[in-house]
């Protein structure tokens, strides 16, 4: 069908990501690809298919149902749940050979029941709270609650799990200690005989500022998809962007001094000027507290957008830009000729985070896949 906007999604960037990842991680550190939220919006399933074909040992998704999209699409390696999930969705867990994180022991007493009634053994991932405030026993009752789980029935503690709150901060002495508390439970956990076969914590910013945390596996999400997890320059990233956003100009008019653009006249021109409509708006992800502050390219130029950002479009300066066209390419996210838009550009415009940015991608504008 047709789209006002297209995502572009490099493949073979992703691959090369995933390759800095490894190049973070000692040679026996297995990569439990992240491809939560449909791959942080650029889509669940092409990206799991090609991290598989990249050799990743597992992936990570927030929810039961992710997890069934991708057992139906063919895919048959280890995934995770990160998110522990209702009761009501345990059964179509088990059935679908989904590992599931556990943080309650009431929950574990649940899988068990339903692993022994369909006689399937049922690998859990033990979560562990060292300071998040999130999912996660506290760790100061982590082994007892260990010691509780390795006795239920149909139960195997697969994986040992914890969440930094903070890593992207270097030499963060709040990440130090949950370093620490973690590496003193897989100790206690050793000495207390308890099974389990990988332990794992560290998610992008863990895999680049923590490297001595990087345990038997970790959990790269945002680096994959290009975006470094703390802001530097696009050239000192050795990251490939797997995003370019487009659309195009669909209307050119001159406005006048003093005319007013968009909802609330929050832009007046002091001159006359050429501005361009372009067909995206809040309603494809491109934030409303991008009015006015941020910038898109046109012919490798950047032009300002004017005015409100409305639901399904923008207006942008193109005053002096030569030869601009209806039908030019408008690049939202990504590289035109020399300049480049980051998801960390618009993130900081907006207040948000470029995680945020990408997973506002809507579902009028359309995925296509390249490598």
């Amino acid at each position: 069908m047709p789209a006002s906007s297209r995502a572009i999604i490099d493949l073979n960037a992703y691959g090369h990501n995933l390759d800095v990842v490894r190049n973070h991680i000692p040679r026996e550190c297995g990569i439990m690809a992240v491809v939560k939220t449909n791959a942080y919006g650029l889509g669940g399933i092409p990206l799991a298919r090609h991290a598989v074909d990249c050799g990743v040992d597992m992936l990570a998704v927030a929810t039961v149902s992710e997890g069934i999209a991708l057992r139906e699409a063919g895919i048959h390696i280890p995934v995770l749940v990160l998110v522990q999930p209702s009761e009501s969705h345990l059964a179509d867990a088990v059935e679908h050979d989904l590992r599931v994180t556990v943080s309650e022991p009431a929950f574990a007493e649940r899988l068990s029941e339903i692993g022994r009634r369909m006689s399937r053994l049922v690998p859990i991932h033990f979560k562990v709270d060292t300071g998040m405030g999130r999912q996660g026993v506290d760790v100061e009752r982590a082994l007892d609650t260990m010691e509780y789980l390795v006795r239920l029935p149909q139960i195997d503690i697969e994986g040992i799990a914890t969440h930094f709150a903070q890593a992207e901060i270097r030499d963060d002495p709040f990440t130090l200690e949950q370093i620490r508390a973690f590496k003193k439970l897989l100790r206690d956990a050793d000495k207390a005989g308890l099974p389990y076969d990988f332990a794992h914590a560290a998610n992008s910013a863990g895999i680049v500022n923590y490297p001595h945390a990087a345990f038997d596996m970790v959990r790269p999400g945002l680096m994959t998809y290009g975006v470094w997890p703390y802001d530097i320059p696009a050239e000192q990233s050795p990251l490939r962007p797997v995003l370019r956003w487009i659309s195009q100009t669909v209307v050119l008019k001159d406005i006048e001094a003093g005319q007013s653009v968009g909802y609330g006249r929050t832009y007046r021109a002091e001159a006359r000027m050429r501005v361009a409509v372009v067909p995206v708006g809040y309603a494809d992800g491109y934030r409303y507290h991008l009015a006015n502050r941020a910038e898109v390219l046109v012919r490798g130029v950047r032009c300002p957008v004017r005015g409100s950002v409305c639901m399904d479009q923008i207006v942008v300066d193109v005053t002096g830009l030569e030869h601009v066209r209806l039908g030019d390419t408008v690049t939202l996210i990504g590289t035109d000729g020399s300049e480049t838009i980051t998801p960390w550009e618009l993130a900081k415009i907006a207040g948000t985070v470029p995680n945020d940015i990408l997973t506002g991608l809507g579902w009028r504008v359309a995925r296509e896949y390249v490598d």
